[in-house]
């Protein structure tokens, strides 16, 4: 939710935006379904922005399944492309934030064009509504993630679509005159551990379960999910000799993330546990709990953020963060 309305506590740093979705395409293929294809234009180097990987990664992964949800299960094709646009180039039309306006003399622009059902011009704005009750094809919670983070880097998203006719979302950034500085490789003496057996994750976002668990897949690892606190727990009960962590979001229904970790603690007092969440780490720990994660991740995260938790979530085993 924190998200949606624009609220997000990563830290920002200049990125190729073109180079970090090039990263994220095997994640994405992973997940896409096998009748849809993917096409890319992604210049290099491309336009440099201030982000996080992490979210760059969360909108588009938005974008792209939302994109293949229009799709349906018919046969169809998405575009993702990267380019540099000025401000005469940016749509008034179906633009979110209504009242954002243009005010640098250029912009990366972020676009993803989809062969689908389309949306019809009446329910376009409602799409980037987070308490729209109506569930239409394709359009789910994803886009209100993503204008809310676009919202806090200043930037805006347009809609062009007709029913039957597709849609293209673009997401623009404002350019960033900071230099692009290539993330440096993990240290040699950097503790290694055993990237496999199994993970339990648990998280009442659907999304977030799907990118998660690609990128757990991705790194070895066999997932176990659960869509909150009661049924992790129930899950964790059934398959404790196989577990060898916990990832849990922080905010859900009917047993929070602290909850969950003071009572997998009553349970297995040695399991490693990540506690993830949007709000920042002072205020998830504030010092009034119990029980301590031995790993916090800030959502939204990367492939490699979720590698250094995991890793300090295992080299940590017995002590907490």
């Amino acid at each position: 939710m924190l998200t949606s309305l624009g609220q997000v506590t990563d830290k920002l740093e200049p990125l190729d935006l073109a180079e970090t979705c090039r990263k994220s395409l095997p994640l994405i293929q992973a997940t896409m379904p096998k009748h849809v294809i993917l096409k890319t234009g992604l210049p290099f180097p491309g336009p440099a922005i201030k982000s996080n990987s992490g979210q760059i990664q969360l909108i588009l992964t938005h974008m792209i399944s939302n994109a293949w949800e229009a799709i349906g299960a018919n046969r169809g094709t998405i575009e993702l492309i990267v380019k540099m646009v000025a401000p005469a180039e940016i749509s008034p039309f179906h633009r979110f934030p209504i009242n954002w306006q243009p005010e640098q003399s250029h912009y990366a622009c972020l676009e993803v064009r989809d062969s689908g059902c389309g949306i019809a011009a009446g329910d376009i704005e409602e799409a980037f509504d987070p308490f729209f009750s109506t569930k239409f094809t394709g359009r789910g919670l994803g886009l209100p993630v993503v204008l809310g983070l676009v919202q806090a880097h200043n930037g805006a998203v347009t809609v062009e679509s007709e029913p039957g006719q597709g849609s293209v979302f673009r997401v623009f950034y404002p350019i960033t005159a900071e230099a692009v500085v290539g993330r440096p490789d993990e240290a040699a003496d950097t503790p290694d551990i055993d990237w496999t057996g199994t993970v339990l994750l648990v998280d009442d976002d659907s999304i977030v379960v799907m990118i998660t668990s690609a990128m757990l897949s991705m790194l070895g690892f066999k997932v176990l999910s659960a869509m909150d606190g009661i049924e992790a727990v129930q899950v964790f009960r059934q398959h404790r000799d196989e577990i060898r962590f916990v990832l849990s979001d922080f905010a859900m229904p009917r047993m929070n993330g602290q909850e969950v970790l003071t009572a997998l603690r009553q349970i297995d007092p040695s399991m490693p546990v990540i506690l993830a969440s949007g709000y920042s780490e002072e205020q998830v720990m504030d010092g009034s709990q119990h029980e301590c994660p031995q790993a916090f991740l800030a959502k939204p995260y990367g492939l490699q953020e979720l590698k250094e938790a995991i890793r300090n979530s295992l080299v940590n085993r017995g002590t907490t963060h």
